[in-house]
């Protein structure tokens, strides 16, 4: 069981999707949103790939100003429903299913500030195309970020040229998991 690490809602353990699902640790999250800072705080969330909610649940309670969470696993999407319940917090926007297709009616929720992308690890074209359609788009707001946990391996594949206008502004690891964090550099 997980549990959200700090903030408003410090302590509230989360439920967790069986079989496939991979839910970030909480030693991660942690890390991940030490590295985010004060970019959380009235931050607007999207997390297309939720899992059980986690980090966009942990962005939440460290201030973000709203959260969309959505997974297309029947089963996640169950659970996370549970554990928006144990949360009951009006600022979050659950939709079962955000996928390439579904990209239309996410920009009627954006511009999104704080991207996290955290797909089964064999889906790679997947996160890129997202993240380009979300720069072109106007889904993520100017100087918006984005966070993509992959395998470490996979990181070590990337060039800047695959994912422009995005920025690598910073990767790290943590044993058989690794985040990469980009900065949206719209130049206009």
């Amino acid at each position: 069981m997980l549990r959200i690490i700090a903030g408003q809602y410090k302590g509230r353990k989360l439920k967790v999707p069986s079989g496939a699902t991979r839910p970030t640790a909480d030693r991660v999250r942690e890390a991940v949103m030490s590295i985010i800072g004060p970019k959380v705080l009235g931050a607007r969330v999207l997390d297309p790939t939720a899992g059980s909610g986690a980090l966009g649940l942990e962005a939440l309670s460290r201030g973000a100003s709203w959260v969309v969470l959505g997974d297309r696993s029947a089963q996640a999407a169950k659970v996370i429903l549970e554990n928006l319940a144990l949360i009951n917090d009006p600022k979050i926007i659950f939709k079962k299913t955000v996928l390439l297709k579904d990209f239309d009616k996410l920009l009627a929720l954006g511009p999104f500030d704080l991207i996290f992308l955290d797909p089964p690890y064999k889906e790679i074209s997947w996160p890129r195309e997202f993240l380009s359609r979300a720069a072109k788009e106007d889904l993520a707001a100017p100087e918006a970020l984005a966070v993509w946990e992959q395998e470490p391996e996979t990181l070590k594949t990337w060039t800047q040229e695959d994912l422009k206008p995005w920025q690598l502004v910073t990767a790290r690891t943590w044993g058989q998991r690794a985040a990469a964090f980009f900065f949206l550099n719209q130049e206009k």
